[in-house]
């Protein structure tokens, strides 16, 4: 694209990044739970593991500082004790996190140089991988810009001329004429290491030309038409690195210019400058396309589309698996990592080819005097080592690359000399003289060491244990002897301890409210007292509310006339309030009782049992009672415990990431002697057993149980009760509510050397 064009599609990106920083911080924030830092001699990575989608609103080098690459992030958080080392990669100096507004991140990347860089995020991590031999201002991969901008060339097909090597200081420049400025790519190999320029509607009329440099960092180069069919002609500048560096790359209208500079004082790159925040292109993992020569006697190709050029890059630190990927269970699989080439011959000599092969690769060739062979074959875009494997295969030929000495022979003639050669070094060791050392093992079992030892000694080896010193007397000839003693200093090592401290955490509530009424009368009316109905019939009356005895029924108070009419009192009490009327005569009497009671309580008891324990080895820790319990089968009595105690068991397993893997068997359990059997008393359990993964130092919750009782018990009087207010004087009502709470809680910590978490 051109600058005119890049920037005038700047506000339009700025305004989508801004658009997309928006939209994150109005989510809940993304946690960044690790940093890591992935060597690399061409690309190293920064990876941020998150437990969601980072959104990276804006990435560019910083105005005032240029070699310090700024990120800014979206509605992000960090752990308080998130430690980053750059530790093993020189290209970092530090990289920190600073907040950046309410909710917001910004990561700051302090370089030794400015670098290119590729951003990726996707769903738990976001990738910066930076590139130490591409320019700073390298577009992406055939990323949509430059596609658009191929898409919108005017295709004129120009001519490469000649190329020129100019030396000056320790410097390198090659430089090419060329008729008119066309579309120029430029990426990088890491595997071998190799800048790769792609100039597109460019013809090179000559044969493919190699060019010895080994100045500047720079051991060879070569040029060479790579493609001729539509939709792009393509002439292909490979230059062969020893170890990353700066350059320059100029590209006039009529002057292709590319500097290597052999001392940092003299690197001078294009355009420094901040470059425009770009969005975050997603990672690509393919291979790119490598300059083809023709070989002897090939047919024209047919005319097919191209693959989309891709670019691969091997980490140094090799990622954690994804689940459900596909993996290798069984089998070798080859690696294939030379350059990509396209070949299409038919019924050429098998010789002809692998040295074709062996020039492209830059090998020596020289074959066994039986291979002969023809060869039939159509490679789009394979790799040279790849095909060559294909070929051989096919013609049942092998090879043995010793150096840059390539040999080609039948695979018999082959396993034929490896079989020799194994019987040959077998008889050396067996001819050679014994020799006898002893190992004091500090960490491991002579007993343990010695069954794994027996199956890597010689015919004439011999181990011995001294179990009373835990030594090894080992007697082996001098080659076997050097990998035994590596082996044992392997085995010999302190097995890592985890200490496991787990807390069990019971919490109770409980509420009572009890509330009653007891209440009854008597009246009469008799000439006695005077106060007759002055009637015939009825001339006496008689009323008695008192019919139920404090004798009879013994719960509640008793009163004056002994009994009640209403006898509903709380079930239990603490507190009561009575009442007693009557008049002058004692002919009417109302006795009324009101009782009840409120009470509540909170608990809690914590348990924290700890146990250390060896890597893969069960720890145990118990503490409690034990509990007899005695049956009688055919007239013998047996006495057997049940243990009502608190029980930790756990198994650590240490993974290579410094996670801790966990079997956890744990027990609280309780004698009830409230609730007891022919005097045994029932036993309360509460118990765990899971399988669980924590970091060092984390906590977890492996279980948890919540339970809520709530009881609400009513005595009333049939009917009477629903009388409005005065229905509550026939009923009596109790209420209890428990809550119980269980929570258990497991911390495991690496032992480190010292004896300290």
């Amino acid at each position: 694209m051109k600058r005119k064009k890049w920037f005038q599609a700047l506000p339009l990106m700025c305004s989508i990044l801004f658009l997309a920083g928006y939209a994150q911080n109005t989510g809940s924030p993304v946690m960044i739970q690790n940093v890591l830092v992935q060597p690399s001699p061409v690309c190293p990575k920064v990876i941020l593991q998150t437990d969601g989608e980072l959104t990276i609103t804006n990435a560019a080098y910083s105005l005032t500082l240029p070699r310090t690459l700024v990120l800014d992030l979206g509605k992000a958080s960090i752990p308080s004790d998130l430690a980053v080392s750059t530790e093993g990669e020189p290209l970092f100096e530090e990289i920190k996190f600073v907040p950046n507004g309410e909710g917001l991140l910004r990561l700051f990347l302090s370089l030794k140089e400015q670098a290119f860089f590729r951003l990726s995020t996707e769903e738990g991590q976001a990738v910066l991988e930076l590139n130490k031999i591409l320019d700073p201002q390298t577009a992406d991969v055939f990323d949509p810009s430059f596609r658009q901008q191929l898409s919108q060339r005017k295709i004129v097909t120009s001519n490469l001329g000649a190329v020129n090597v100019v030396r000056d200081h320790g410097n390198v420049r090659v430089q090419a004429a060329v008729e008119n400025r066309t579309p120029c790519h430029v990426f990088a190999l890491s595997n071998p290491l190799r800048l790769v320029v792609d100039l597109f509607d460019t013809v090179f009329n000559r044969p493919t030309s190699s060019f010895s440099v080994g100045e500047a960092g720079v051991s060879k180069f070569k040029v060479g038409q790579f493609q001729n069919q539509n939709p792009y002609t393509i002439t292909r500048m490979v230059f062969d690195i020893d170890e990353p560096g700066g350059y320059r790359l100029d590209f006039g209208e009529h002057l292709l210019s590319l500097s290597f500079f052999g001392s940092e004082e003299n690197f001078q790159p294009a355009s420094v400058s901040t470059p425009a925040p770009e969005p975050a292109p997603k990672a690509r993992t393919k291979t790119e396309p490598e300059p083809a020569a023709e070989p002897p006697a090939q047919e024209p190709a047919e005319e097919k589309p191209k693959a989309e050029p891709r670019t691969e890059t091997q980490p140094a630190v090799k990622p954690a698996e994804t689940p459900y990927r596909a993996q290798v269970l069984g089998g070798e699989e080859t690696p294939f990592s030379g350059e990509v080439l396209s070949v299409k011959v038919k019924d050429q000599d098998l010789r002809d080819i692998i040295l074709y092969l062996g020039e492209f690769a830059g090998l020596n060739v020289i074959f066994d005097p039986d291979v002969r062979g023809r060869v039939t074959c159509n490679f789009e875009y394979v790799p040279w080592d790849q095909i060559l494997d294909a070929i051989l295969r096919t013609n049942k030929m092998g090879k043995v690359l010793e150096g840059n000495v390539l040999r080609i022979a039948p695979i018999a003639v082959l396993t034929r000399e490896t079989e020799d050669e194994n019987k040959m070094r077998e008889s050396r060791e067996l001819s050679g003289p014994l020799i006898t050392k002893t190992f004091t093992l500090s960490y491991s079992k002579a007993r343990d060491a010695e069954r794994l030892l027996q199956q890597k000694k010689s015919g004439r080896g011999k181990i011995d244990v001294d179990e009373r010193t835990n030594t090894l007397i080992v007697t082996e000839v001098r080659n076997r002897m050097e990998l035994l003693e590596k082996l044992i200093n392997l085995m010999d090592t302190p097995t890592p301890q985890v200490s496991i401290e787990a807390r069990i955490v019971e919490a109770t509530s409980n509420f009572i409210r009890n509330l009653g009424f007891q209440w009854g009368f008597m009246g009469q009316a008799d000439a006695y007292y005077g106060n007759q109905t002055n009637l015939e019939f009825p001339n006496k009356i008689g009323l008695n509310g008192a019919l139920i005895p404090q004798g009879q029924v013994t719960r509640g108070l008793g009163g004056p006339l002994g009994g009640y009419a209403i006898n509903l009192p709380a079930p239990t009490f603490t507190s009561a309030l009575g009442l007693s009327l009557a008049n002058v005569l004692d002919t009417f009497r109302l006795d009324a009782t009101l009782s009840a009671m409120e009470t509540s309580g909170q608990g809690r008891i914590i348990s924290c049992p700890k146990v250390t324990a060896q890597n893969n080895r069960e720890a145990e820790i118990i503490q409690g009672r034990q509990i007899p319990i005695q049956t009688m089968t055919n007239f013998t009595v047996t006495t057997r415990y049940v243990n009502a105690a608190l029980e930790l068991r756990a198994t650590p397993q240490i993974t290579a990431e410094g996670t801790i893997i966990m079997n956890i068997d744990i027990q609280n359990n309780a004698a009830d002697f409230s609730n007891q059997v022919n005097g045994i008393p029932s036993i309360t359990r509460q118990s765990a057993s899971t399988t669980v993964m924590i970091p060092d130092g984390g906590t977890t919750v492996i279980g948890g149980i919540y339970r809520t009782e709530d009881t609400t018990t009513l005595e009333r009087v049939p009917l009477l009760h629903k009388i409005p207010l005065l229905g509550n004087l026939f009923k009596s009502s109790a209420r209890t509510r428990q809550n119980r709470e269980l929570l258990i809680f497991i911390t495991p910590r690496i032992i480190r050397q010292g004896g300290q978490p």
